[in-house]
């Protein structure tokens, strides 16, 4: 057992309330309070650079004993700041603070369930729990002591799960593993105050679970019946994927062309970028990695020059490549918004074109456009409401060159030349992509992109709710079919609930939604 410290913690009150003994026939009415230690496997998952952290937890029980609901917390420390994660009466709430600051002041918010790190979810998956007899994680077997060995569906991930008795459960995953013990006193909660703002976006994410007999004696600590075993479909084995790929390819130089709003331009190729995130513990298959650096405010996608500077650094990349025969070979090509039709444009007018030996990966590219432009356009004619943070996605006005080559094909803004051109990069897309990432869903993951993006998701008159907040997933997936893509990182044709910053690596990756982890994605991809 393990005894909760009376923690101050920013945001929060932390109580200590004697518990009732625990009966022999365990009842939800017995369940402790629970700390869960979560261990992340993968450095793109890390929450404020923490790869370990615990979740305190208190069970809400129904008045009729039959179902439950958890308030809990999760605190981190990142510089001079507090950030607490919390679940209060199915609220879910995110609270910053300074650091070592007793005056309780701080700023709080209501978040979506999904931001949360899980914990309901977890009930909900061990209500599902099939028994197994045996479990892998990778090559490495799961050894269970006590032989209660459950697979179970947490997010969308398999995990299994391992059963000790009094000393509580672990849950095995290929990302991340969590340490679930009872706490000898229950922990209390209490919501914090919010601004009549903040509080008007508050709504109930996460309601009160009914559970299994197998459920009651994990989250009771009481011995798993055989009776309840038997009642569970049972299977043989369970293996659980690497929490990592290795490169399943040959290894070859990466180059990464950004998108819209660099207003300046380099000669050379650069070895960092703050365009992209960091990806140098997660590309297996790039022997280098470059970034191309170019003027796309000044230039419009469609501008020769810019099209042949995107060509002349792919090409420079590999040995291999030929400049007299414009031909780019053994390369790994990644291009990001605006830099997909760049890319796309130089292949259809013939300024260089893709040997079979190399892989372009395409990421949230607006193949017909953005009416992120065209609502900057509206904007600067004073034909709708100028808001200000939303324009900052997309350009102030007046709108520039790049962002006037963005307007939406067909559309009033848009010209015949540029929806020719339009159509001839989305042939060219279609003949030589190898792999894209789109988004049917702007709703992201936590970071300081993510309000800016569900307000351009939700303020741009896009064609489809399904954007990533700037790029529409149909106009993302230029012309390919649907039907090519997944949502889980192993599809190649990645069809994710991501931001427009996220697809760009910046925010690294969820902790179960396998819709939500783009470095994951490119790690396995090749």
């Amino acid at each position: 057992m393990t005894t909760a410290s009376a923690t101050k913690h920013t945001g929060l009150r932390v109580e200590q309330v004697g518990h009732p003994q625990r009966r022999l026939a365990a009842t939800l009415a017995d369940a402790p309070s629970l700390r869960l230690q979560f261990t992340l496997k993968r450095t793109s998952m890390n929450i404020y650079g923490q790869s370990q952290f615990y979740v305190f937890a208190n069970p809400v029980v129904s008045a009729d004993n039959t179902s439950v609901l958890y308030d809990g917390y999760a605190a981190f420390m990142d510089g001079t700041t507090d950030y607490t994660f919390m679940l209060v009466d199915g609220i879910a709430y995110f609270v910053t603070s300074t650091a070592g600051d007793t005056s309780g002041s701080q700023s709080a918010q209501c978040l979506a369930s999904s931001l949360l790190p899980p914990l309901n979810d977890i009930v909900s998956a061990l209500n599902g729990a099939t028994a197994i007899s045996s479990a892998a994680a990778g090559n490495d077997t799961i050894t269970c002591a006590s032989g209660d060995l459950f697979k179970v569906t947490l997010g969308d991930a398999d995990f299994v799960v391992c059963s000790s008795g009094s000393d509580g459960f672990t849950i095995y995953g290929s990302d991340l593993d969590i340490s679930v013990e009872y706490l000898d006193s229950p922990v209390t909660i209490t919501a914090p105050t919010l601004s009549d703002d903040a509080a008007v976006s508050c709504e109930t994410v996460v309601t009160a679970t009914s559970v299994s007999d197998t459920t009651l004696a994990l989250l009771t600590g009481q011995t798993i019946s055989s009776s309840s075993r038997r009642k569970l479909k049972a299977e043989a084995t369970t293996t659980l994927s690497s929490s990592s790929c290795t490169c399943q390819s040959t290894p070859r130089p990466c180059i990464f062309i950004h998108g819209l709003g660099s207003d300046t331009e380099e000669t050379t190729l650069q070895t960092t970028s703050s365009y992209f995130g960091d990806l140098s513990d997660s590309a297996p298959c790039c022997s280098s990695i470059k970034y191309a650096i170019l003027n796309t405010v000044d230039n419009a996608w469609t501008d020769a020059t810019l099209q042949q500077k995107v060509c002349n650094f792919a090409i420079s990349v590999s040995s291999t490549s030929s400049a007299s025969s414009k031909t780019i070979a053994d390369t790994i090509i990644v291009t990001h918004s605006m830099g997909g039709l760049m890319m796309a444009g130089a292949l259809a007018n013939s300024r260089c074109s893709l040997a079979s030996s190399s892989t372009w990966a395409s990421l949230s590219a607006p193949m017909t456009g953005s009416m992120g432009a065209d609502y900057l356009q509206n904007a600067c004619s004073g034909s709708n409401v100028f808001l200000e943070a939303v324009a900052n996605l997309i350009g102030q006005c007046p709108a520039n060159n790049a962002v006037l080559s963005l307007s939406y094909e067909d559309e009033s803004y848009s010209t015949s030349a540029l929806n020719t051109a339009y159509a001839a990069a989305q042939s060219a897309f279609r003949s030589n992509v190898d792999a894209a990432m789109c988004s049917d869903n702007y709703s992201g993951l936590l970071s300081i992109y993510q309000a800016v993006y569900k307000l351009g998701g939700s303020i741009i008159p896009h064609k489809s709710s399904e954007n990533d907040g700037i790029v529409e997933y149909q106009s993302c997936a230029g012309g390919l079919s649907t039907s090519k893509f997944g949502d889980t990182y192993d599809d190649t044709f990645y069809v994710t609930g991501l931001n427009h910053a996220d697809t760009a690596f910046l925010n690294g990756d969820a902790l179960i939604v396998n819709s939500q982890k783009p470095v994951k994605w490119f790690e396995c991809l090749l």
